[in-house]
C-alpha cells in the first residue's frame, strides 16, 4: 500500500471554508494594510463590537470576503480573507502594544527610544480601542512648562507676523 503524498501546493480549507494555498504568501504591503485597515473601520462595530452577536457568521464572513476582494484590487498578490483577518488582526495587536509601550515609557522620560506610532496605528486604536487611544494623545500633550514654552513661542510668533 503506498502512502499518500501531500503536494505544497495543494489546496487547504481555512477557518472559513475557503480553498487556501498551503504556500506561505508575501509579506502585506504598506498600500494592502492602508486598503484592509480603510475596509476595517467602517465595518469595525459589525465585526467586533456590541452589536457583533446580532451578525451571523455567514455574514462576518461576507464582509470579510468583501474586504478581502477590496485588498485584490491592488493586484499585488491574491489575499483571501482569512489572510486578511490575521493580517488585521495582527496589525491591531501590533498597534495596541506599541500604545501601550508608549504610555508605560510616558512616565520614564528620557531613558531611551520610545516606539513610534504610524499614523495607520492611530487610526485602528481610534476605532479598535478609543480609551487607550484618549490615553495615548492624552500622554501626548505637552506638560506644564513645556505647554507655558509652546503658548510663549506661538505669542512671540504672531506678534512679530
Amino acid at each position: 500500500m503506498e502512502d499518500a503524498v501531500i503536494s505544497s501546493h495543494a489546496p487547504a480549507h481555512g477557518a472559513y471554508g475557503e480553498e487556501q494555498r498551503a504556500e506561505s504568501q508575501p509579506t502585506v504591503s504598506t498600500e494592502e494594510l492602508e486598503k484592509l485597515v480603510d475596509g476595517v473601520l467602517p465595518k469595525y462595530t459589525l465585526l467586533y463590537g456590541p452589536p457583533n452577536k446580532q451578525v451571523s457568521a455567514h455574514q462576518k464572513k461576507d464582509i470579510w470576503r468583501a474586504i478581502a476582494k477590496e485588498v485584490w484590487t491592488l493586484g499585488v498578490y491574491h489575499r483571501w480573507s482569512t489572510h486578511c483577518r490575521k493580517r488585521w488582526e495582527d496589525i491591531r495587536r501590533w498597534s495596541k502594544k506599541t500604545a501601550e509601550a508608549q504610555l508605560g515609557m510616558a512616565s520614564q522620560r528620557g531613558t531611551g527610544a520610545r516606539p513610534t506610532m504610524s499614523p495607520l496605528m492611530f487610526r485602528i486604536l481610534a476605532v479598535a480601542c478609543p480609551e487607550l487611544d484618549g490615553r495615548l494623545r492624552a500622554s501626548q500633550q505637552p506638560q506644564g512648562g513645556e505647554y507655558t514654552l509652546i503658548l510663549l513661542i506661538q505669542h512671540a510668533l504672531e506678534v512679530s507676523g
